[in-house]
């Protein structure tokens, strides 16, 4: 049965990390809108426009034949993860959603911190704003706790903090998929069909 991934968690939780460990999802970011298309991690001025593109990739991807849709974003409130879960059903897939391990928010403020000091090192062609703490703490609290009844066939809480896996540490599904060369090149999915 085709799926639709979503992951839950705040920034820092390990939402990245564990797509990562699956090669063979196809990924739907916001954060990889903003950083492939407007070089930035985040900027208000582009939003609408990010928002746009990220709603149009979604109804393309999961009504596509993709067996694995991951929504690699924030997904902290009911409303978000509804309007997922919808779109999900009316494609004929199962939502599926990965809640990332609830650690103290000092954590996870420090690691977005030192993710974000990476990015910038590693892209000096991207600009990377910082973090407001206050902004990171109001984003904490709209964090509404995921239930099956909104229509998750499963919700997995996953087990242990994410920033302890590496890439050498992958799934053993993921290790069989890459060893029998099973994964595809995938051509582009159309964004706009005429």
């Amino acid at each position: 049965m085709r799926r639709t991934v979503v992951l839950v968690g705040l920034p820092g939780s390990g939402k990245t990390a564990f797509q990562r460990r699956h090669p063979e999802w196809a990924v739907i970011s916001k954060d990889a809108i903003r950083r492939e298309i407007f070089h930035c991690c985040h900027d208000p001025k582009y939003e609408a426009v990010v928002d746009r593109i990220y709603a149009a990739t979604l109804v393309e991807v999961i009504d596509s034949a993709v067996e694995v849709v991951c929504i690699d974003d924030l997904n902290l409130t009911r409303n978000a993860r509804r309007e997922l879960v919808e779109l999900t059903q009316l494609a004929g897939r199962d939502a599926v959603a990965y809640v990332m391990p609830s650690e103290p928010l000092d954590e996870l403020f420090e690691r977005t911190q030192r993710n974000l000091e990476k990015l910038s090192v590693s892209n000096p062609n991207l600009a990377v704003t910082g973090f407001d703490r206050q902004a990171y703490e109001a984003l904490a609290r709209t964090y509404e706790p995921v239930d099956a009844r909104e229509g998750f066939v499963r919700v997995e809480q996953t087990s242990r903090p994410l920033q302890e896996l590496t890439p050498a540490e992958p799934d053993a599904s993921a290790k069989r998929t890459r060893r029998r060369g099973r994964i595809e090149r995938r051509e582009p999915l159309p964004l706009f069909v005429p």
